[in-house]
């Protein structure tokens, strides 16, 4: 019998209303979309967001077989809870065993066999060792991704990566817009999973504004890592290094959709909404 504690890993979902069959209960075939949705975020846990993580390795997964065992029904507004746990790793096929639960009720238990496939051929390829080491270490509770803060001159590639994919790509930032002469004696912080995949990025101004002051700016998150931690990490590795500085309030630009997130970490906003490259912005300040 499947124990809640041999799934290192659990994501939660609810039943929604056309899931469910004529019979009342969840139809069969839904369960392989509830596994999908939770491998997804089982990538994400581990550090390897899909599909970036997977395209930097210069591979992907697909599906070779699935084996289900059904226990017990779910039914309308349960709340499903998804255990996924890596059995094993050979070559190039990684074998997951997964189980479905409501509440104390058992529902599912079953295992997917992927294969690795490299993206230059489409073929089966031997798994990366870093996607190995990622495995493990999510699977050992340890760390999947490494914070570094540095001069541009440092960490200038990673951080433009991040920033052009989030800001230019993906909100129309004008690329003039972006850059600035800031950059260059900013403190940047920076991301990267273990096989060296950027993810989020900040910087930390002190140059030039009053003495005790430090401005935080251009926090950005891989959209397939937003919600896992990495963009936390870098606001409070910035807010450490203004500390560090002998800083005693730090403030920001920040946009109106991300508010919520720093007041989370202590940040209060002043003042009205004002636009900022076309997008609504509001100065949030903190004191240290």
């Amino acid at each position: 019998m499947a124990k809640r504690t041999d799934f290192p890993f659990i994501h939660r979902l609810r039943v929604r209303w056309q899931e469910v069959d004529a019979q009342q209960v969840v139809f069969n075939g839904h369960y392989l979309t509830y596994l999908d949705v939770a491998i997804s975020e089982y990538w994400r846990a581990a550090g390897l967001p899909y599909p970036d993580g997977m395209s930097h390795l210069g591979g992907d997964v697909y599906v070779r077989q699935h084996t289900l065992s059904y226990h017990a029904p779910a039914r309308l507004d349960d709340h499903l809870d998804i255990g996924l746990r890596c059995e094993s790793i050979g070559t190039s096929s990684i074998k997951m065993a997964w189980a479905v639960w409501a509440d104390h009720r058992l529902l599912l238990t079953g295992e997917a066999v992927y294969v690795y496939t490299s993206l230059e051929t489409r073929r089966s390829h031997p798994v990366p060792e870093t996607f190995r080491q990622h495995i493990h270490a999510h699977a050992h509770g340890e760390p999947v991704t490494t914070l570094t803060l540095g001069p541009w001159r440092d960490q200038q590639q990673a951080a433009e990566a991040v920033r052009r994919s989030v800001f230019i790509d993906e909100q129309a930032v004008p690329e003039a817009e972006e850059w600035d002469a800031d950059d260059a004696h900013a403190l940047h912080a920076v991301v990267r999973n273990l096989a060296g995949l950027p993810l989020a990025t900040g910087r930390l101004i002190t140059q030039g504004l009053p003495s005790g002051q430090a401005r935080i700016g251009r926090l950005a998150v891989l959209r397939a890592m937003r919600g896992a931690g990495v963009g936390r990490a870098v606001l409070r590795a910035l807010v450490e290094a203004a500390q560090a500085q002998g800083c005693t309030q730090v403030c920001m630009h920040a946009q109106t959709a991300a508010q919520r997130f720093y007041e989370s970490e202590g940040f209060v906003a002043q003042g009205e909404v004002f636009d900022e490259v076309e997008i609504p912005h509001v100065l949030m300040r903190r004191d240290l």
